[in-house]
């Protein structure tokens, strides 16, 4: 089965993954390694990622794949993680992400972005809020879901519009 965990940077995608303690592919590294960025991206200071290149390279079977775009390969299922922008301000802080940089993923997350486009590529589409949860509790509602216990967890019940009244 091949298992996507996507989510907005630090939602705690990579951390959540090496947790599972299964096959685990970073996009991030493996298009690197595998000739699938086709430039840079001065403004968001970020390479620009070929997914058609993913999709022809990834071609394992069981697997998770990690990273804030692997909603956009094609998978079994898909698991956004989510966080309050709120706290997602204070993580991308301590990882010196620029304010502009840092606004941007706060509204993609409040706006639910990466769920929205999840929806648009898959069927099997969950979501995890991940702000107020230990690492153990996340890894068992992952559990649940790939055991097919994870009807709590259907993609669109986590909304965080609300915070964005308090930005103005």
């Amino acid at each position: 089965m091949r298992i996507c965990i996507s989510g907005t940077p630090g939602t705690g995608k990579t951390f959540i993954s090496k947790k599972l303690g299964q096959n685990v592919i970073n996009l991030n590294e493996f298009s690197k390694l595998n000739g699938c960025t086709k430039g840079y991206d001065k403004k968001r200071k970020s390479r620009i990622v070929d997914i058609e290149c993913l999709k022809n390279k990834l071609n394992m079977g069981d697997v998770i794949i990690e990273g804030h775009y692997s909603h956009l390969i094609p998978c079994d299922l898909v698991i956004v993680l989510r966080t309050s922008p709120k706290v997602l301000r204070q993580r991308l802080k301590e990882r010196n992400y620029d304010d502009k940089k840092i606004f941007e993923n706060m509204e993609a997350e409040a706006l639910g972005l990466i769920t929205q486009e999840a929806l648009e590529y898959n069927k099997n589409v969950y979501e995890i809020d991940t702000t107020n949860s230990s690492i153990d509790e996340i890894v068992k509602k992952i559990k649940d879901i790939i055991d097919g216990r994870g009807n709590d967890y259907l993609a669109g019940k986590i909304d965080y519009m609300e915070e964005i009244l308090e930005w103005y």
